[in-house]
């Protein structure tokens, strides 16, 4: 329910605003008291959308009322806090002529206070209606709905044990189910709802091996709303004959548990729960279950992992199918063996749009049961508007209705980006942050960004997101994107409409903008001349965000959509993104510098060559990303200071000042975050002013002074959670620069060192810092072996050694040396004649790259011992050096390990 969510993030606004210390002096005596009084109010309907979610009948037209009303509370608010703290600047007010403009805060609470009485009335009224059902329910058993219910599945009467994907988990499964291993053992097979896991475990039910091997079976489905006991009757009344229906159903839980234990006490037993989305009936049922060495098996079907791997230590997850695998699916649940060959090119056109998911194929083949090409292409014309797969989305939809309130409105969010697209995951964090979905109540010392990684973990745990493991040399294993399925992706954009949560403008499907509508993504590579939608000045007010998407596919001389080429008309615009535009092609849009209550602004992976000196009056704005394309070199005003409440600020890669000043950033005390600052650039005295910084990366041009107040503001940091700094250009030949390394190597704030530069030696006189996880030396010259103290940094992943950064003969990493190193490069090491590797070293690691060693002939043997490598990446090495790789890698095959890839690249 994403009202309920606008009403938590008012709430927060609303202490932050008017309510913490530091607020307005107007905001006192009578009016903060109403204030509050509005805050409670506010608190009881919150509390009445969360407890009825679902049961009213007219709950559209009210949830639509309370997120009006929520969003004209914010602006109001919004209005006068700007009001006051431009009449402390001396400045005129608002930028543009407000509704709240011209009218007391008093006069507009006692309207805001006569809506929320009829909304109290309307909870009222409902309240009195629940009681009066509850009592007539009360009077009446109706137990016989549930005991029926229970029996919805019932796999002795599935016949199409089809499996197609399934042969490998099947037998693995299996063998599991029937290994010589006498504990009682628990396996949890988890994944999205659709994605095989019933079918999977009733292939192998009814298998005859299976029913011999144990001496009872039994199949219960734990659907949401069905409680333990619910469970423990139908199982009780399987089992023991001698008492009636009657009889179990006057019994206790607690009852209930002993006397199934009892009934299974030596006993083999095969029990399947199916579909388990929390761990509340688990948690009863888990004590009715003997262990008496027998081999007894019990297998648990769950979309959540955090449920299986609670549940069980041995989790089997299912995946997607191949498109492969997926038509062949569709041909056995067609019955075919063979399909016309004219087709198989539609028919694979048509699994596709399945994603890979088995429900939504064995639904599809429904329809595709006539076989000719005009009903294939009928139906391939249909699921292209998502016309086939209902019944698919309504089952997903029970996932979606099972997350907590909090994380209802992050999914949704995920609709908004175009489908098919891998979403970074710190700028989906960066937005629900500003959006307000990140509660601050929720954060208990924890970064709001933090906060939101949690919560896209429950999501990927609960199989509804999937991750994307991306691998670097920094961190070799990162979750750093994220995507949905298709059908996912679907069923946001249809709830997100259905609660008027989102609208996204698709050209080329001629959809226009809800009037209701708070948020809106513009798919901009697919807008053409002649499209055009009909927003006016009234509706464009209620659009709290505007996303824009564009890609490379823009026509040369594209151009805005006339409603979006002046964005004066969308004041109450709180997050703005331009992701991926062209601005040499498409002029930035007139009018933003009158969205003064905006939150975010976002130029990342955009062509901008000159960051307006105009946008620097956004009294709220929290984030800032300049992030633009790689190739483009943009132009900074000094104007950032003046952002005074940003907490999240991305220069882009490469940048510069308009002027031969640095660029200030001394007033933004509020920074949390501050990536990619340039000290040639910016000012690095500033950083020592910014104490709440956590996350902090920093470029540094061999300037002892700014890498002196680099290392200082870093020692002197709080809060700072991982820092990162690039050293340009430096050398140590002076005793000044020498303490300087000293000092960077001590430095217990600092994370990610990478440093240019002759060195010559590693101090050996100084403690090097534990903290260290990246480290990389470009041309340090070391004449000794570094391994010996690099080696012992107990937190150490990442190591790359380049540019001669080593010039002596021989390297050698002993037993325990790097104990949590997970990558090393060695690359251009032109002395570098011999590479050891003693057994024991280097446990975890799992890549390896070595490039133009050109002396180096013999691959350490030690490699062959690291179980936990997997990737050998090899680059313009000598022939001799190439062939003892391969000779290796057959050693290892022969040994049975197939778990290493090598990659030769320019050899």
């Amino acid at each position: 329910m994403t009202t309920v969510s606008a009403v938590r993030t008012l709430l927060e606004r609303l202490d932050n605003i008017v309510l913490s210390e530091g607020a307005p002096s107007r905001y006192v005596g009578e009016l903060r008291d109403r204030v509050v009084l509005l805050q409670t109010e506010l608190g009881v309907i919150k509390q009445f959308l969360i407890n009825t979610d679902g049961a009213s009948d007219i709950r559209e037209d009210f949830t639509r009322g309370v997120r009006q009303l929520v969003y004209e509370i914010e602006d109001a608010v919004e209005s006068y806090a700007y009001r006051q703290e431009a009449a402390a600047q001396g400045k005129s007010g608002c930028a543009f002529r407000s509704p709240w403009k011209y009218r007391s805060m008093a006069k507009d609470l006692l309207i805001f206070e006569s809506r929320i009485d009829e909304l109290r009335d309307f909870v009222d009224a409902e309240r009195d209606k629940a009681a009066a059902r509850e009592r007539s329910s009360s009077s009446s058993t109706g137990s016989g709905s549930m005991w029926e219910h229970r029996k919805q599945i019932n796999p002795e009467l599935d016949h199409e044990k089809i499996v197609v994907g399934l042969e490998g988990d099947a037998q693995r499964l299996s063998s599991l189910l029937l290994e010589d291993r006498p504990e009682l053992s628990i396996t949890a097979i988890c994944g999205m709802g659709g994605i095989g896991k019933t079918t999977l475990v009733q292939s192998l039910y009814n298998e005859p091996l299976l029913v011999d091997h144990f001496h009872t079976r039994y199949w219960a489905t734990v659907n949401p709303g069905f409680e333990a006991a619910d469970i423990l009757e139908t199982m009780l009344l399987s089992l023991v004959s001698a008492w009636s229906k009657s009889e179990i159903e006057r019994m206790g839980t607690m009852q209930l548990v002993e006397n199934l234990h009892r009934a299974l006490e030596g006993r083999r037993y095969l029990v399947v729960l199916d579909d388990v989305w929390s761990m509340e009936p688990w948690d009863t049922l888990r004590f009715a279950f003997p262990d008496d060495n027998n081999g007894s098996r019990i297998l648990i079907t769950t979309r959540n992992r955090h449920v299986a791997e609670q549940i069980s230590k041995s989790v089997l997850e299912r995946g997607l199918l191949s498109d492969d695998e997926s038509w062949m699916l569709l041909k056995s649940r067609l019955g075919q063996r063979v399909i016309p060959h004219y087709l198989e090119e539609i028919g694979r056109q048509i699994v596709k749009h399945c994603g890979g998911l088995p429900l939504a194929i064995t639904l599809i083949a429904r329809s595709c049961r006539e076989m000719t090409l005009g009903n294939w292409k009928a139906i391939l014309r249909r699921l292209r508007r998502y016309q086939n797969l209902q019944a698919v989305e309504d089952i997903l939809a029970l996932s979606y209705n099972d997350l907590p309130f909090r994380l209802q409105p992050c999914l949704l969010y995920l609709g908004l980006f175009p489908p098919n697209q891998v979403i970074p995951l710190e700028k989906l964090y960066s937005l629900w942050v500003a959006e307000g979905m990140i509660s601050t109540r929720a954060l208990n010392n924890k970064a709001r960004t933090e906060v939101a990684q949690d919560y896209l973990m429950e999501l990927v745990d609960r199989s509804l997101v999937m991750k994307v493991e991306e691998e670097n040399f920094s961190v070799v294993r990162q979750i750093e994107s994220c995507w949905l399925h298709d059908l996912i992706h679907h069923l946001c954009l249809r709830i997100g409409k259905q609660e008027e949560f989102f609208e996204v403008i698709d050209f080329e499907r001629g959809n226009g903008s809800s009037l209701l509508m708070s948020r809106v993504a513009i798919y901009l590579n697919k807008f053409k001349r002649d499209n055009f939608l009909l927003l006016n000045i009234p509706d464009a007010r209620r659009i709290r965000s505007i996303l824009f998407f564009d890609t490379d596919k823009s026509p040369p001389k594209a151009t805005w959509p006339r409603e979006f080429s002046n964005l004066k008309g969308f004041p109450w615009t709180r997050v703005l993104d331009f992701d991926g535009v062209d601005f040499r092609v498409r002029k930035l849009p007139r009018g933003i510098k009158r969205l003064i209550y905006l939150r975010y602004l976002s130029f990342r992976g955009c062509y901008l060559l000159k960051f307006p000196s105009s946008l620097k009056n956004f009294p709220f704005l929290e984030t800032l990303d300049l992030r633009v394309r790689v190739s483009c070199v943009m132009t900074i005003p000094n104007v950032l200071r003046k952002l005074s409440r940003l907490r999240y600020l991305y220069f882009p890669l490469a940048f510069r000042s308009d002027t031969k000043d640095k660029l200030k950033l001394d007033t933004l005390k509020n920074l949390e975050t501050l990536e990619n600052f340039h000290a040639s650039i910016c000012d690095a005295d500033d950083l020592q002013q910014l104490e709440n910084l956590q996350i902090l990366t920093v470029t540094v041009d061999g300037n002892n002074l700014d890498l002196q107040n680099t290392i200082s503001s870093m020692n002197r940091s709080k809060y700072l959670r991982h820092s990162s700094l690039v050293v340009k250009n430096f050398d140590s030949c002076s005793q000044e620069r020498l303490s300087i390394v000293e000092a960077l190597l001590e430095c217990n704030a600092l994370h990610a060192l990478d440093i240019e530069g002759y060195l010559a030696k590693l101090p050996d006189h100084v403690q090097i810092s534990s903290s260290f996880t990246e480290m990389v030396f470009d041309g340090s010259e070391f004449d000794e072996d570094p391994i010996p103290l690099l080696g012992t940094l107990p937190n150490l992943r990442s190591l790359i050694l380049c540019n001669n950064a080593f010039v002596a003969r021989k390297m050698v990493c002993s037993a325990l040396d790097f104990p949590l190193l997970t990558s090393l490069k060695l690359a251009t090491l032109q002395s570098l004649e011999k590479l050891e590797v003693e057994s024991g070293a280097m446990p975890c690691l799992t890549t390896l790259i070595i490039e133009q060693c050109d002396k180096l002939e013999v691959v350490p043997s030690g490699l062959t011992e690291i179980k936990t490598l997997k990737r050998l990446m090899i680059g313009s090495m000598p022939e001799g050096f190439k062939n003892n790789v391969g000779k290796m890698i057959a050693e290892m095959r022969a040994l049975g390990s197939d778990e290493l890839t090598v990659t030769f690249y320019d050899c």
